[in-house]
């Protein structure tokens, strides 16, 4: 994908060069051109950063490109890792300098001593996690996982000894692959994106649409990155500032059906109509707000007119206002 983003700018220009194409890129203004490249040249690149710096222990790469990842939690539905990310990123800013140096200096190891072969604890624990589930039973019990976690390395050393024995190999048999070669793959795949013009932004009359051309995408993804930035702030000065939650915050939507659900009032649930209320009502008066307290209790459609009444309630203030002045 990266080489077919590129390829409008080689074919258009004389003297194509990095910079040309940088200064071209950034100038483009169409939707699906633009989409492409921050998936590509931003996203996907910040998770290529991220590899790198846990396979070369560079701390500062890993940061900075979990940073720069971080908006998509917030763009889509990963309220999870929202959260750990945000903790994260306070327990980082309250740790002692000494503490922080050698959380960076050891929060990858190498186990084969090579520089270039770091790994993070995670996929340590997962890697060992996998050989303990080979050494019990499939229903096991706590005793089953105690006797493996303190046994493994000798299990592992009797199984490798039997094998050897008895002339077993755990490796798969070979035999020829049924599926294309990924460069087979690929030259397919760019033949199909240059046939259909997906990412030439020089084509007239274009579609915002998927690579299938199944499904219209929504006005959002035209400012999918901005928006996911605005969504992590609002998340942050919600959670850190204000001491409160966010239950109407909804992902980015991706289709425009998906986008026309979202705006249809009839399908929110019953914490999206409260947290909306909830966000209306401190533009009403004390006496007002005391009508639209406690309202967990009621059921979805007693919400959904009470939503309407809030809004009249509003739009009368605004039309006095509008007639005193």
């Amino acid at each position: 994908m990266a080489s077919e983003l590129i390829w409008p700018y080689v074919i258009s220009k004389e003297n194509p060069s990095v910079d040309g194409y940088l200064e071209w890129a950034q100038n483009e203004t169409d939707p699906t051109f633009r989409l492409k490249y921050e998936q590509v040249f931003f996203y996907l690149q910040a998770i290529i950063n991220f590899r790198t710096g846990v396979r070369f222990n560079r701390p500062s790469l890993r940061l900075v490109a979990r940073r720069m990842f971080a908006p998509i939690w917030s763009a889509r539905r990963h309220p999870i890792y929202r959260l750990i990310e945000i903790a994260d990123e306070e327990q980082w800013l309250r740790l002692k300098p000494e503490v922080r140096k050698l959380i960076q200096e050891r929060t990858v190891i190498s186990r084969s001593k090579l520089s270039n072969q770091h790994q993070g604890h995670d996929a340590i624990l997962e890697e060992i996690n996998k050989t303990l589930k080979s050494l019990i039973p499939f229903t096991p019990s706590q005793r089953h996982w105690e006797i493996a976690a303190r046994n493994c390395t000798k299990f592992e050393r009797l199984r490798t000894n039997l094998f050897n024995v008895i002339g077993y190999s755990e490796s798969e048999i070979y035999r020829p692959r049924t599926r294309p070669s990924f460069i087979t793959e690929s030259n397919r795949f760019r033949v199909q994106i240059r046939k259909t013009q997906f990412v030439n932004p020089n084509v007239s009359n274009r579609v915002f649409r998927d690579i299938s051309r199944e499904w219209i995408l929504s006005e959002e993804m035209k400012k999918f990155s901005e928006i996911a930035r605005m969504k992590r702030v609002d998340f942050l000065k919600a959670r850190r500032i204000k001491k409160t939650s966010l239950d109407a915050w909804r992902p980015i939507p991706v289709t425009s059906e998906e986008a026309d659900r979202q705006k249809n009032e009839n399908l929110l649930t019953k914490s999206q109509l409260l947290s909306i209320i909830n966000s209306l009502t401190p533009l009403l008066s004390d006496i007002e707000q005391s009508r639209f307290r406690s309202l967990s209790s009621q059921s979805r459609d007693s919400l959904m007119n009470i939503l309407q009444e809030v809004r009249n309630i509003l739009s009368d203030k605004i039309i006095n206002t509008n007639k005193e002045e």
